[in-house]
């Protein structure tokens, strides 16, 4: 996975210096949204190496979001000077302090509003939900306040636990509260955007996906001609494939050599939108980069035994969960 140094790291070998606004630039291409901003700029100012944890939760089924977008973000971060510090390592250094706060935060709150955060309860059935999902925002309040971090990254879809460990820390006056920035998310590559059953592998990208799966999926994603706003393909190539590549090459006319290769994204939207940049040219560019980005993976779990049948473990796990939440779902 080299390439990542050059597409995420290599703009800023250069020109990246130290004072607070560059740095604040840095998190700006990074960040969708700040939680008090003007706190994080003050931080900023006040310290040149902040502290900054990036909220990551291991998957068995790892999508690009998380392996790919959390280290462009990470290495663009290191390189501005900013500390980053592994949690889970953290926590087991400091569980004394973890587990009573974890139980304190769940004092302050009832059984419904913790269950209001638990987004996937489909699984579980009506009615069903365990006791572990209703306490882990608790744990995940815990974990944000626990250790003295300066900045906190998380996706947007973790705004509500990132407000609600600010609604605590009022409740409680407590102060040097953490600052927080949400990066935005990738979306849902079907043509429904709203749909959100986790069942259907083509809603997204996983870092294990075999080359024909990825292209299976790309070419079913939603991409509709000259329309650039809430077009996840495009998504994808602004949040993934621009930031590792730093350019993006389309062949516009199969067979003909009619390459056009393109360095940002703004001249891409205009090409797209005029009709000049066919949406089927786009995600062929859109199969060739993906691919190559995911290649390393697929060659590690081709040449090893092990990690292949890891793999194929954990997914035959995740099929018999699904196929649970299924039967569990099914009106009698």
């Amino acid at each position: 996975m080299n390439e990542s140094a050059d597409g995420a790291v290599d703009l800023y070998r250069d020109t990246m210096k130290t004072s607070s606004h560059d740095r604040f630039a840095v998190l700006r291409s990074i960040g969708e949204e700040f939680i008090y901003e003007d706190e994080l700029r003050l931080l900023l100012k006040r310290k040149s190496a902040p502290i900054c944890y990036v909220w990551f939760e291991p998957s068995p089924m790892m999508d690009v979001e998380q392996g790919i977008m959390k280290t462009i973000y990470v290495n663009k971060m290191v390189k501005a000077g900013f500390t980053l510090v592994w949690l889970s390592d953290e926590l087991n250094h400091h569980s004394v302090d973890y587990w009573p706060l974890a139980v304190e935060v769940s004092r302050k709150y009832t059984m419904n509003i913790m269950a209001g955060f638990c987004w996937n309860k489909a699984p579980y059935g009506p009615q069903r939900l365990p006791a572990g999902e209703i306490f882990y925002p608790c744990m995940q309040v815990a974990a944000i306040l626990c250790q003295k971090a300066d900045i906190w990254l998380f996706s947007m879809d973790h705004r509500d636990i990132t407000m609600l460990a600010r609604d605590y820390c009022e409740a409680i006056n407590r102060e040097n509260e953490p600052a927080i920035m949400l990066h935005n998310m990738l979306p849902n590559l079907l043509e429904d955007p709203d749909f959100q059953d986790l069942r259907d592998p083509g809603r997204t990208i996983f870092m294990h996906d075999e080359e024909d799966d990825l292209n299976r999926k790309i070419w079913r994603a939603l991409c509709p001609p000259k329309v650039a706003t809430c077009n996840p393909c495009l998504d994808y190539i602004k949040y993934v494939l621009f930031p590792w590549f730093g350019k993006l090459e389309v062949v516009q006319k199969e067979g003909n050599a009619d390459n056009k290769t393109y360095t940002n994204m703004e001249e891409l939207v205009v090409d797209y939108e005029s009709g000049s940049l066919d949406s089927t040219d786009v995600k062929r560019a859109f199969q060739k980069a993906m691919n190559r980005i995911l290649q390393p993976v697929c060659d590690h779990f081709c040449g090893n035994t092990e990690a292949q049948d890891l793999f194929i473990d954990r997914k035959l796990k995740i099929i018999l969960i699904f196929k649970l939440s299924v039967d569990v779902n099914v009106p009698c």
